[in-house]
């Protein structure tokens, strides 16, 4: 990777709250990663005692849309500290280059953030219902899991990219919601 041209491939809350002044956002498509609620959240979207889950991206068949941004030359240190501290703080991530391809057709590298399965945090994948139990009452520092999953369903349509599972999943929590 180009150390004056670096780029981070957001999956998740990235896509709508980068936390940093990018020099340029595209769209991008990771091959052969997924991304999935499959990380217990116990600070950011959940506690200890009712974790939530979030986001990870894990090598599979299949294709992830994204935001890729191109950190400014002149706070790329501060960035790359900033993204840094958010994204490795538990462990449960390994940074990882991955290959993009933008919209427009080109290739390029891009740091991201993929998921350890051996750390403890890793609950893997979930049937739809035992998900939405778990999400809708996750709370942590930066919100509830129903909108972290909203907001990322939402940024994952405006890319043209939908997931039944994660549908299906927001609509069981608004149904309980409503039962409220």
């Amino acid at each position: 990777p180009d150390p004056e041209n670096i780029w981070i491939f957001g999956f998740g809350s990235l896509m709508w709250n980068p936390g940093f002044p990018a020099a340029e956002r595209q769209p991008a498509l990771l091959k052969d990663y997924v991304r999935g609620f499959h990380i217990w959240s116990t600070k950011a979207r959940g506690t200890l005692e009712r974790p939530g889950l979030g986001l990870c991206l894990e090598p599979a068949a299949g294709e992830c849309r994204g935001l890729a941004y191109r950190l400014a030359s002149e706070t790329r240190d501060q960035d790359l500290d900033y993204i840094w501290d958010r994204e490795m703080k538990s462990g449960v991530y390994r940074p990882t280059w991955v290959a993009l391809t933008l919209d427009d057709g080109k290739p390029l590298k891009a740091l991201t953030w993929v998921v350890n399965k051996s750390h403890g945090r890793y609950a893997g994948p979930m049937p739809a219902e035992q998900m939405a139990l778990v999400m809708a009452g996750g709370e942590g520092r930066y919100g509830t899991c129903r909108d972290y999953l909203a907001n990322t369903v939402a940024e994952m349509a405006k890319l043209g990219q939908r997931d039944a599972l994660l549908d299906d999943v927001l609509a069981r929590i608004d149904a309980m919601d409503a039962l409220d």
